[in-house]
């Protein structure tokens, strides 16, 4: 029966509109059932009794309003009071008001308006299970995405805490400070998580927000010690977690053995974007510069060491690569990742 109700005009368009040609055919059919009607009427005259003028209209105007919609009925509904009204009123091929020809009207004009009326409230009805249906779909199929981007975000954040656990265990040099690195760089990633849910409804979840975020431990966000530059980026998914944990440990470098472990150091943050170019895809380019801290010497000693190995291996989860130097200037981190990496959806770029 729903099958049924799908393919007939009127509640075709109730869930999409017609097109101008198949409505003008739904008005052309119901000026030819209209046609049928009135030769029908016409060829009962002789057999039928006087006082059923609307024999044969009424279902006319029932049909056109069911089949092809309201619009279309009430069409047929007046041009069947007219036919009625002229032809088979006494006095008949006349449209003079008598007390008679206006009762007669007035029960017709009640039950096609009684018709019409109940088969507007069908439509409606159909219309209120049609969008109800049509919202529990688009809910379950909801669900079901956010269900599997929970489930691919759980495995991305397990596998990035065991990597802390197992680097941190190979770099640890007592229990103590074992506790300190996995507490300090469990703390980032809840962080970046949160931002990632967006606690913070003024704020929107972008590169800079992650970089600032980051680096609120340091106590350096929002001073002339972090110098921060490049376009405004979307950023989604576990790109969020990953940047932060990123972003954090190195200014936990930085506050150990470079720029932020004197008063005076500062970090310069930039990135920017390098279109595709026919042979590679868009990129995202992050450079981390320090300066005014001490000699990079003490520095390179953790090149091959736990905040080096967390870079490479972290960033490349999202497919990005991790370079880091040590010039006379002070360290040098370049992180270059794709762009569609950030986020699945069109980057907003700042106005």
């Amino acid at each position: 029966m729903h099958g049924f109700l799908n393919g007939l005009p009127a509640f075709r368009a109730i869930r999409a509109p017609l097109p101008v040609s198949a409505v003008a055919a739904t008005y052309i059919a119901s000026l030819c059932i209209f046609a049928a009607a009135f030769g029908l009427r016409v060829w009962l005259d002789p057999y039928l009794l006087s006082g059923f003028p609307y024999v044969s209209f009424f279902p006319a105007v029932v049909i056109c309003g069911f089949v092809f919609g309201v619009p279309q009925g009430t069409l047929v509904a007046v041009l069947s009071g007219f036919a009625s009204w002229f032809f088979f009123i006494p006095p008949y091929y006349t449209l003079d008001v008598t007390v008679a020809s206006m009762a007669a009207m007035a029960l017709y004009v009640f039950v096609v308006v009684t018709d019409l009326l109940l088969i507007y409230l069908v439509m409606r009805a159909y219309r209120a299970e049609y969008l109800s249906r049509e919202e529990n779909q688009r809910m379950a199929e909801h669900r079901e995405v956010m269900a599997r981007e929970l489930d691919h975000r759980l495995k991305n954040v397990f596998a990035t805490v065991n990597a802390i656990i197992g680097m941190s265990l190979r770099h640890a040099t007592s229990p103590e400070d074992l506790a300190r690195g996995l507490r300090e760089r469990l703390s980032a990633m809840g962080r970046s998580t949160l931002l990632l849910r967006g606690v913070r409804p003024d704020e929107e979840t972008t590169l800079e927000g992650i970089i600032v975020q980051a680096l609120e431990p340091f106590g350096i966000a929002g001073t002339s010690r972090l110098v921060l530059s490049g376009p405004k980026l979307l950023v989604g998914g576990e790109t969020v977690v990953v940047l932060g944990l990123m972003l954090h440990e190195m200014g936990t470098n930085a506050a150990k053995y470079g720029a932020l472990s004197v008063p005076d150091g500062a970090v310069l943050l930039a990135w920017s974007v390098c279109d595709a170019d026919g042979t590679e895809e868009a990129m995202l380019k992050i450079e981390w510069r320090e300066q005014g801290g001490p000699p990079p010497a003490a520095a390179e000693a953790i090149v091959s060491g736990f905040g080096s190995t967390l870079l490479t291996k972290v960033i490349a989860t999202i497919r990005g690569r991790a370079h880091m130097s040590f010039p006379a200037s002070g360290a040098h981190v370049s992180l270059t990742l794709p762009l569609d990496a950030l986020n699945p959806k069109p980057q907003a770029a700042a106005a």
